[in-house]
């Protein structure tokens, strides 16, 4: 919560001529106002709804986390992360971090019924549940969730980068088309897949998709030289 002092000023505003001499009388009023604003940071709101991954590693304890909040079950990452390690091989997510049979692993003792499927984005967007992607990022094989699929965008919730939207050609190239879902509970999860509120926090640009944004390299090439301002 902020408080703001705003300051209105009228002036300039000219009366009318007598008697042809010309004549200008300037008011001004100001009134101060004590506002409380309600702020919240953009990374707050990319982070709504989404449990970030405290360590490079974590991501799939965060993702585990996440899911399982959007279905009722109030869990944080820690949680996740040690109920995984206490179920699984440790010697394995020692070298190779956490896998979706860890998941399932640590569900079950929960007696969650979790599974994963080879499914098309459609596939998805027909069955309307959320789930647990791999996907591989520059090399980089990382778990997020995705929480919606519409209009050729999927909306992605990101342990690392908070919710974001990709559009869905671009997403399938970086997943390996496994989608990790709860069998358990599944009204509960077509309930929230796809919400509008959902979609409506992500922050869009003001241009259309085809527009398209500039990368790192194109905005440095792009940067006005000595006094081209």
């Amino acid at each position: 919560m902020i408080r703001v002092v705003v300051a209105l000023a009228l002036v300039g505003t000219a009366a009318p001529a007598f008697g042809g001499e010309e004549s200008k009388r300037f008011l001004g009023t100001s009134q101060l106002y004590d506002i409380s604003v309600p702020v919240r940071s953009m990374q707050a709101m990319r982070f709504a709804g989404v449990v970030r991954q405290r360590y490079d590693f974590s991501c799939g304890s965060a993702a585990l986390a996440t899911l399982l909040r959007m279905y009722g079950d109030p869990h944080d990452e820690i949680a996740a992360f040690r109920g995984m390690w206490a179920e699984g091989d440790r010697a394995q997510i020692r070298k190779l971090g956490f896998s979706l049979l860890d998941m399932q692993r640590y569900l079950k003792a929960r007696g969650i019924a979790g599974n994963g499927y080879k499914v098309s984005l459609d596939a998805i967007r027909q069955a309307g549940v959320p789930g647990i992607a791999l996907i591989n990022r520059q090399g980089y094989r990382h778990f997020v969730i995705i929480q919606g699929v519409r209009n050729g965008e999927v909306l992605v919730a990101d342990p690392s980068l908070g919710l974001r939207v990709e559009q869905q050609d671009r997403f399938q190239e970086q997943w390996n088309g496994v989608l990790f879902v709860l069998d358990s509970a599944v009204p509960r999860g077509k309930a929230v897949f796809n919400q509008p509120a959902r979609w409506a926090a992500y922050p869009r640009s003001p241009f259309s998709r085809a527009a398209g944004a500039l990368d790192q390299q194109s905005l440095q090439l792009a940067m006005p030289g000595y006094g081209e301002f």
